[in-house]
């Protein structure tokens, strides 16, 4: 029987309808926590040693896709009131990461953990206290 047609168990509408109509703050802050998740994970660690260990490229992969997720349900009149935030690039990050997992460049990943990454708190609080 195909999924769409499969009884669902109680309480399953109502529990996607809050994930689904959360609060756009809790996206953001889902966010941060990746961008924050990211940061300890790779602390203190060279390129080398993030090539080298595949649960924190892991780990890293996991909160992009996160990330560009969370950005799917912000509602278009905050992304678009806030154009400082690379919003459309986190979403097609997400998309590079959940397609091409097994294609994911090293030495590219390393670049946005350290280069692409750390800017991005300082807009999404201020979306915050928008």
């Amino acid at each position: 029987m195909p999924s769409e047609l499969r009884p669902r168990e109680p309480g399953y509408v109502e529990r996607q309808a809050k994930l689904r109509f959360r609060d756009w703050r809790f996206r953001v802050r889902d966010i941060l926590a990746a961008l924050d998740a990211i940061a300890a994970y790779t602390d203190g660690m060279a390129f080398d040693a993030f090539v080298a260990d595949a649960r924190t490229r892991d780990a890293v992969v996991r909160n992009l896709m996160t990330m560009g997720e969370s950005v799917r349900w912000i509602p278009d009149v905050i992304l678009d009131a806030h154009p400082e935030v690379p919003w459309r690039v986190m979403r097609l990050v997400r998309n590079v990461v959940v397609h091409e997992y097994f294609g994911i460049d090293a030495a590219i990943l390393w670049e946005t953990v350290r280069g692409d990454l750390p800017p991005l708190s300082d807009p999404l609080e201020a979306v915050l206290r928008s």
